[in-house]
């Protein structure tokens, strides 16, 4: 019986010490499951914010032209300048014909307050004071059509210089001294080249990895001129095209870049969640043997996974690995040192 009674206290005494010596180990450091992503990288060309085409307002001959394509236009916006001869002559002719009915309408006036009082003293006929100042009434507006058609010729003379913004460059020129141009035709264009325009055409996965509240800021990688800009999002087309199923976005470059022009590749490279489901774990944290791989919850419980990738990371090399009962978010033990 006490033989008996020593085996259980030894035993009950070896079972402390295990569970003591559990105790005292120390618990592995837990990772964290991260989604893994993958990058798509697209490619698209600058251009000018807007373009406008240079139109002649009225028809004449060109006189001069100030600038070539791809000159910046000064500050006095004129590109081209027409022939202004005839219209002058016109102007010249209103100004002589304004002096004479200004000078008619002088003599009319003192006819009327002549005849006026005449009348008061029954020394003139009324008919004659009326048919006086109808005269005076008719070149009175004889006059304010006048000045209408003053207007009209300086307004003409104004359209004779064909503009352009000022600060926006040339990119194309249909004229040349001497050249007559009809009213209404194009004779050039103008780009706004002082923000730099990146089209694209993006799935809505990419619009959603693009303009998410969790993304970053925007860049872009220039190949042609080795280097990296911040951009941001221009215009956002509301349209979709039911053909491609994509969705129009400009990028305005927020960096200066030089040469400011169109043709410059940009690339643009969005980091998507893995369509399979997969996460991202440490290397330290998936055990394997030959060709399969495990990896232990923050519980113990050991999780066969398929490994998918690898990646280096900014703490080392990780791997991506995917499971039905894995998600991301989920605790895991590291098992070893990296």
């Amino acid at each position: 019986m006490l033989s008996v009674l020593r085996t259980a206290v030894l035993a009950l005494w070896l079972a402390a010490m295990v569970v003591a010596g559990v105790a005292a180990e120390p618990s592995a450091p837990l990772v964290t499951a991260e989604p893994a992503v993958r990058e798509v990288t697209l490619t698209g060309f600058t251009r000018a914010r807007a373009e406008l085409p240079l139109v002649a307002e009225t028809a004449g001959r060109v006189e001069a032209v100030a600038y070539d394509i791809g000159e910046t236009v000064g500050k006095d916006g004129g590109f081209a300048r027409l022939d202004t001869t005839f219209i002058e002559l016109e102007l010249a002719e209103v100004k002589v014909q304004r002096k004479r009915l200004q000078a008619r309408i002088s003599y009319d006036r003192r006819e009327v307050d002549r005849y006026t009082k005449l009348a008061r003293r029954d020394n003139a006929s009324a008919s004659r004071l009326d048919t006086l100042e109808q005269t005076l009434r008719d070149n009175r507006y004889e006059l304010q059509a006048l000045e209408i058609k003053r207007k009209v010729l300086r307004e003409r003379l104004l359209r004779t210089r064909i503009r352009a913004p000022v600060g926006w460059r040339i990119t194309d020129r249909n004229l040349e001294p001497g050249q007559w141009v009809n009213e209404g035709e194009r004779v050039g264009v103008a780009a706004d080249f002082t923000t730099l325009i990146v089209p694209f055409a993006l799935t809505p996965e990419q619009y959603t990895a693009l303009t998410g509240p969790d993304q970053g800021g925007i860049r872009l990688h220039l190949p042609d001129l080795n280097r990296e800009v911040t951009a941001s999002v221009y215009r956002n087309y509301p349209g979709f095209d039911p053909v491609t199923r994509k969705i129009a976005v400009d990028l305005a470059l927020r960096d200066r870049v030089e040469p400011r022009r169109g043709g410059l590749r940009a690339r643009l490279v969005l980091r998507l969640p893995e369509r399979t489901g997969a996460v991202l774990l440490p290397a330290g944290a998936v055990d394997h043997s030959y060709e399969e791989f495990w990896v232990t919850r923050e519980d113990g419980e050991r999780l066969r996974v398929i490994l998918l990738g690898r990646e280096q990371g900014p703490d080392g090399e990780r791997l991506r690995v995917a499971s039905p009962d894995l998600e991301p978010g989920q605790r895991f033990r590291l098992l070893r040192e990296e």
